[in-house]
């Protein structure tokens, strides 16, 4: 193949989100004071007055985070320079250095110095634009936004760098932590679902699953069966964890719980054995417990109490309320919504 055959390799391009756009302004916004001329001081504010103004306006179509400071900081940055603008000279002042030096000379030496600066400001300025597309600098503006208290954007970037040196470490190390923060009966992100926090006890925290599953019955057969024998635990014990929902830091997180299996306190009828899973439905007294937390979302919810009999599990009604003679077991309709608990430490 001929060299000008060769087509060369297309750099990669990052797009910027509006909220990393944000931080990026803002960076540029404290970088200003590293500058060592007035006039390009004075330029920078009145172009950031200009771009945290279409900042604020996107941010009204389409909320971000950080969209609600952005009229703040236009107004902030039209004020800085308006005070920068009076230091601006009206006439260039020539004072000669020396008595054998010129006018003309000290002109050209003035300029030279000036044309110097401005070409190390913008060489700056356009190092921060380009190197924001390494993934280097992508990973400590992640951990400084981190710091400061944007989770939600530094989580957002360790997710686009993937792999790149402990990434997904950090997000689980973010996820723990807005776990810790969120009030009971708020809900998280972990892993690719949104997950009600229920309890915080101990250094772990009781998730369940925010949006039902329709679309698994409790068995896939109609027979007598107990929680321990049933399709859905073995699904959600297995398929539900193995299928790239959660990260192995993740999953390190969901830890093994003694489930037991209650009797039907009406009918008697026996729950089983108890077992120890990652992942399981709530029993009667469990939702008992958690009722007012989980209000709308446990309507039509299925418990892994048994019904009437065995070839039954009790269920929450459209109303709230526990139906103890309980819903086929090889039937769609009541509704699962899987639970677990994960450590904190």
């Amino acid at each position: 193949m001929a060299k000008g055959d060769k087509k060369k390799k297309k750099k990669e391009v990052i797009e910027l989100t509006p909220a990393e756009r944000f931080v990026q302004l803002k960076t540029l916004k404290r970088a200003t004071r590293c500058l060592l001329v007035d006039e390009d001081v004075y330029r920078i504010y009145v172009r950031l007055t200009k771009d945290f103004a279409q900042m604020d306006a996107l941010g009204k179509e389409t909320p971000f985070e950080g969209c609600e400071e952005c009229a703040a900081l236009s107004e902030e940055c039209a004020a800085l320079a308006k005070e920068w603008k009076k230091k601006l000279p009206a006439e260039k002042e020539v004072i000669s250095r020396t008595v054998t030096t010129t006018v003309k000379k000290q002109e050209e030496d003035d300029n030279k110095k000036k044309g110097i600066v401005k070409w190390i400001v913008l060489a700056v300025i356009v190092a921060m634009i380009v190197c924001y597309n390494v993934p280097a600098t992508r990973y400590q503006l992640a951990g400084l936004s981190a710091k400061v208290g944007f989770d939600k954007w530094a989580s957002s970037t360790y997710e686009k760098l993937g792999d790149y040196k402990d990434c997904k470490n950090q997000i689980v190390l973010l996820e723990k932590k807005a776990i810790e923060k969120v009030k009971i009966g708020g809900v998280v992100k972990f892993g690719t679902c949104d997950w009600m926090v229920l309890e915080r006890t101990d250094g772990k925290a009781l998730l369940t699953k925010y949006m039902a599953d329709n679309k698994h019955p409790y068995h896939d057969k109609s027979e007598k069966v107990t929680w321990e024998s049933c399709a859905l635990r073995k699904y959600l014990n297995g398929e539900f964890l193995e299928d790239g929902k959660f990260t192995p830091g993740e999953l390190a997180m969901i830890l093994t719980t003694n489930v037991e299996n209650v009797a039907n306190e009406e009918f008697g009828t026996d729950g089983g054995k108890n077992t120890q899973d990652k992942v399981f439905l709530m029993n009667e007294p469990e939702f008992a417990k958690y009722k007012k937390k989980l209000k709308a979302k446990a309507k039509t919810m299925r418990l892994r109490t048994p019904g009437k009999d065995a070839t039954a599990t009790t269920y929450v009604s459209a109303l709230g309320d526990i139906i103890t003679y309980g819903f086929p077991v090889d039937e769609n309709g009541a509704c699962i919504r899987p639970t677990m608990w994960v450590n904190l430490k």
